[in-house]
């Protein structure tokens, strides 16, 4: 048993406890001084940069671009303020005396200002309005009905539909001021067309997006399910020489993104996240063509009431391009209840009698006629549709009501991490979205692999 400290001990030892905390709270407080150093070393507006360099970089550039003598008033380093110091994304905004903006890249030199951003915004909204409008005509001269064009979310026909996404920067002028948002251009701009060719390699356009709603010639599929789809739909060549004479705005580099639908499909391919009524989609990604690529949406039979579509621009399916066939022995339906619910939701249940199983492949040597970024990684993004109500299904012959959503269709891949664990389930078993087609079918995404067949299963 310990025995207690003498009375004549117990002052002494408060006292040492006293000590030791004033030595704890000083060094406390002398860390706490010296983040608050570092801090403030790092708040100057220009950090360890050459203040006098930028200045002289942002005075004579605007001196040469617009023949007026003026001083940089104030500059502001952009940079993210982060514990005991910022990061620099090394560039510096300089507010000129006349009140506009110079922005400097410490590496680069300047980036441009924004004295010009209306006029020159407006400029390149009229580019863009010119070409749509020539790319509406030529729809409708190619038997195409147009119901509505769209860019940034705007008509055409309006201004204002590229404000605040051209060549856009964000800065402050001082640490508490409020954020400004401008557009900033290196080249002089006076009307004529060789501003556009001086800046085409600088701009930045946000990847603009434009949105078509057509019917008519090789647009109208029943239920916004396009399938048997010509090889060349009559309504890309318009959509494509329009997005095509807008690139010497980029540099030869297509920036602009389209999507056509079938009138009155929009805004349900919207919440439905882009499934139904949509006909075809320009990725300025990836380029093959001048103008972008082209996927096309043409949903392919593979019988037993499945049809799959690419979903990945440059890529196309055709008749005969993939198959489908039973397989016998991949696995069983107790695996499969047994890796994953086969349910979707509690009013779905699965069918044992209609337990079947699938795999779909690619002909021999069809991934060699694809773009060479779609070979170098093996696969592409594919759309699964099924309808269990398709005769091929067989399901009327087991007796199975094909108007109810069951049997559903799954896909069924290989778990990589069940090497590794034994708490992870041999196989993934994936399920369709019911009802997410404007016909009623199921729905999936998934990627078929050149040397590895897709594997479904039906119960």
């Amino acid at each position: 048993m310990t025995s207690p400290l003498p009375s004549s001990a117990i002052p002494a030892t408060r006292a040492a406890d006293r000590s030791r905390g004033r030595r704890l709270s000083l060094i406390t407080y002398t860390l706490l001084i010296c983040a608050v150093a570092v801090a403030l070393a790092g708040c100057s507006n220009l950090g360890e940069f050459n203040e006098r360099a930028i200045v002289r970089q942002a005075e004579s550039y605007y001196a040469e671009k617009y023949g007026e003598h003026v001083g940089v008033a104030d500059l502001w380093e952009d940079r993210s303020y982060q514990l005991f110091g910022y990061r620099s994304s090394g560039q510096a905004f300089c507010t000129m005396e006349d009140g506009t903006c110079v922005l400097v890249d410490f590496e680069e030199g300047v980036v441009g200002d924004n004295r010009q951003q209306d006029e020159i915004v407006a400029a390149y909204e009229d580019r863009f309005r010119d070409a749509l409008m020539r790319g509406k005509q030529g729809l409708e001269d190619a038997g195409c009905d147009v119901a509505l064009v769209l860019i940034n979310g705007i008509s055409p026909e309006n201004e204002g539909f590229f404000e605040e996404s051209i060549s856009v920067e964000t800065w402050r002028q001082h640490e508490d001021a409020p954020e400004q948002t401008g557009s900033f251009f290196y080249a002089r701009y006076t009307g004529d067309e060789r501003f556009f060719e001086q800046e085409s390699s600088r701009v930045h356009l946000g990847i603009p997006s434009v949105k078509f709603e057509i019917s008519g010639t090789d647009a109208d599929y029943e239920h916004a399910f396009p399938t048997n789809v010509p090889a060349r739909p009559a309504w890309v060549d318009p959509i494509d020489e329009a997005c095509r004479s807008l690139l010497p705005l980029t540099h030869g580099k297509p920036e602009t993104s389209v999507t056509v639908y079938q009138e009155g499909y929009r805004d349900y391919a919207r919440m439905e996240r882009g499934q139904s009524g949509v006909l075809g989609e320009l990725s300025p990604f990836d380029n093959v063509d001048a103008a972008g690529n082209w996927l096309i949406v043409d949903w392919v039979s593979l019988s037993k009431g499945v049809y799959v579509s690419s979903d990945e621009a440059g890529v196309r399916l055709s008749a005969g391009d993939a198959t489908l066939r039973v397989t016998d022995g991949s696995y069983t339906l107790d695996e499969l209840v047994e890796c994953g619910r086969l349910d979707e939701r509690e009013s779905r249940t699965y069918l044992p009698e209609a337990f079947e199983t699938y795999r779909i492949e690619t002909r021999s040597g069809y991934f060699a006629s694809l773009p060479a970024h779609i070979r170098d990684k093996g696969w592409f993004s594919m759309s699964i549709a099924y309808d269990n109500k398709d005769a091929e299904t067989g399901l009327e012959e087991l007796g199975i009501d094909a108007e109810t959503l069951v049997p559903s269709l799954y896909t069924v891949k290989i778990n990589p991490d069940a090497e590794d664990s034994e708490d992870e389930p041999p196989l993934e078993v994936g399920i369709m979205r019911a009802e997410t087609l404007k016909n009623g079918f199921q729905y999936t995404s998934t990627a078929l692999f050149e040397d590895e067949p897709l594997m479904l299963a039906r119960a």
